[in-house]
């Protein structure tokens, strides 16, 4: 990583200063960056976690995990405009999952490891709740095809905890499958 930066555990001055701060949620922390005017490139000058106001005590007194620091995306903001406007939204990406045919397809792997992800990455604390609801599968019967899901390399494994990321593999196919569960090749 290029560039000056400094990680804040908690906040050392309230001077108002010209840039851009961003917020980003990961479980019980919240994360703070910021970027002065004109620092167009690369990473943060500042970064600064703290715990959520609705944190849970026992998730906190636990610490700042490496796998939390891993999760902090430095990305600038233009950089997650363009990633934004390049994949589906949740909403897109929940009404294709409940209108595919069940069954462990690669298709239905990828789609459901998408949702997951993205319903994580936007802080949820019982993400296969969320996807019952989307989905209205039984969590049991979730937690199953998540597994499978992994074990068939559409999602990334994080030690003990909700969470992963999208593989290689994964990303082909949600770019191969069109809006309600069409592959590119049916849709010709």
């Amino acid at each position: 990583m290029g560039g000056d930066f400094r990680m804040l555990l908690t906040m050392t001055d309230d001077v108002p200063r010209e840039g851009i701060t961003t917020t980003q949620r990961i479980g019980p922390w919240v994360v703070t960056m910021y970027r002065p005017i004109g620092f167009a490139a690369g990473g943060p000058q500042e970064i600064r976690v703290e715990p959520a106001g609705d944190a849970d005590p026992q998730e906190i007194a636990r610490g700042i995990s490496s796998t939390v620091l891993r999760q902090i995306v430095t990305a600038t903001p233009g950089e997650l405009a363009r990633q934004a406007s390049e994949e589906p939204a949740l909403d897109d990406l929940s009404d294709t999952l409940r209108r595919m045919p069940r069954g462990l397809s690669d298709e239905y792997l990828a789609f459901l490891s998408a949702v997951y992800v993205r319903v994580v990455e936007v802080g949820q604390r019982a993400p296969i709740q969320d996807l019952e609801q989307v989905t209205g599968t039984k969590q049991a019967t979730l937690k199953g095809h998540l597994r499978a899901a992994r074990q068939r390399g559409f999602l990334t494994k994080v030690e003990g905890r909700a969470g992963g990321q999208l593989t290689d593999k994964a990303h082909a196919v949600l770019k191969r499958v069109q809006p309600g569960g069409v592959t590119a090749e049916d849709a010709r």
